[in-house]
C-alpha cells in the first residue's frame, strides 16, 4: 500500500467504515445534489445589481486593489496600457488564451502581448475573471489554458478584466454558477479566490506587499451602465462677460504679503530693535536688486 492508502485505511479502521455502506453513500449523494448553502449576509443579498457593483468596488479598494471602470470592452487595452505607464512599467504583458481577451483590440495600443503560462519572468499578467463577489470584493478565476494560474501568482502586477454582469452577491452564488457552467464531475482543477494583492505580516506584524504573489492587483471593470449613472458636476467657471475680481498686487519676494489696511499701527513706546533695522535693510536691498524679474500679478 502507498502511504496515502495507509492513511485512509487507518481512518476507515478508526471510524469502523469501509466506505461502501449504502447509508453513507446516500448521505453524500444527497448533500451534493441539494447544495446546501451557508448563512448569507444581508449586506450583499438585499442590494440591487447597481448597488452590488458599488459594494464590490468599495470592498476591492479596501483590500488595496485598484479599480478602473470602462464603458465598453474595447477600452480595456487602453486602460491596461495606462496602468502600466502610470507605474513606469514596460509595455509588455502576458495573457491566457481566453477568447474574451483574444478579441480585445490590442493593436490600438503599443503593448507587446504574449500568450501562454508564465515562468516567472513577466512583469504583468492579464486574466479574465469568471466572476466576482460583492460581499468581500473578491475575484473568482478558474484554472485552465484560457487563464493559467501562473498568471495569478508569478507576475508582480496582476491585471484582471471583469464584466460588471458577473458580479454576484455571495460566494454561494458564484459556486452555483461554477457548477452550472462545468457540470457534475467536470469541475475545473482549481478555483482561485483573489481578494486584493498578495501580502503577509508574519514578521513582526509588518505588512509586506507581494510576499507570495503580485504586489499590485488592478481590476478593469467593464460597466456600460456606469457612464449613464454618473452624476454631472456643475461647472464653477465664471460666466462669459463677467467682471473678474480685483487682482491682489504684492511683492513675490515678500515672506507674508498683506492686504491694504492690515498693517498694525506702530507703538510709540516700543523702541526699535537694532537687529530688526538690519533685517529691514537687507530686505530693501533684496527688493532693489532681485535675482530675477518676478511674474506679474496685475493681470486678471
Amino acid at each position: 500500500m502507498t502511504p496515502r492508502e495507509q492513511i485512509f485505511a487507518n481512518i476507515r479502521r478508526s471510524l469502523g467504515s469501509s466506505g461502501a455502506e449504502r447509508p453513507r453513500r446516500m448521505i453524500v449523494e444527497e448533500r451534493l445534489a441539494q447544495r446546501p448553502a451557508g448563512v448569507l449576509p444581508a449586506r450583499a443579498t438585499q442590494k440591487s445589481a447597481r448597488e452590488r457593483i458599488a459594494l464590490f468596488v468599495e470592498m476591492a479598494e479596501a483590500s488595496a486593489a485598484t479599480v478602473e471602470t470602462v464603458p465598453a470592452v474595447e477600452h480595456a487595452p487602453t486602460a491596461i496600457a495606462e496602468f502600466l505607464r502610470a507605474h513606469n512599467l514596460a509595455p509588455r504583458l502576458r495573457r491566457g488564451t481566453d477568447p474574451r481577451l483574444g478579441s480585445l483590440p490590442w493593436e490600438r495600443t503599443a503593448l507587446e502581448v504574449a500568450t501562454g503560462r508564465s515562468f516567472g519572468d513577466d512583469a504583468a499578467g492579464v486574466s479574465a475573471a469568471f466572476g466576482a463577489v460583492a460581499e468581500t470584493g473578491t475575484l473568482v478565476l478558474v484554472s485552465g489554458e484560457d487563464n493559467p494560474t501562473t498568471l495569478n501568482l508569478l507576475p508582480d502586477n496582476h491585471i484582471v478584466v471583469l464584466d460588471a454582469s458577473d458580479v454576484a452577491a455571495t460566494y454561494e452564488d458564484v459556486w452555483d454558477r461554477v457548477r452550472d457552467r462545468f457540470g457534475a464531475g467536470a469541475m475545473p482543477r482549481t478555483v482561485n479566490w483573489i481578494t486584493g494583492p498578495s501580502r503577509s505580516a508574519d514578521i513582526e506584524q509588518i505588512l509586506l506587499m507581494g510576499a507570495h504573489g503580485p504586489r499590485r492587483l488592478h481590476i478593469v471593470l467593464i460597466d456600460p451602465e456606469a457612464a449613464a449613472t454618473e452624476p454631472v458636476e456643475d461647472s464653477a467657471a465664471a460666466p462669459a462677460g463677467s467682471t473678474p475680481a480685483e487682482p491682489r498686487v504684492g511683492s513675490t519676494l515678500a515672506a507674508d504679503p498683506k492686504k491694504p489696511g492690515e498693517e498694525k499701527p506702530a507703538d510709540p513706546e516700543q523702541k526699535p530693535d537694532p537687529e530688526d533695522e538690519d533685517e529691514e535693510l537687507d530686505e530693501s536691498l533684496d527688493e532693489s536688486f532681485p535675482a530675477s524679474d518676478p511674474p506679474s500679478q496685475t493681470q486678471p
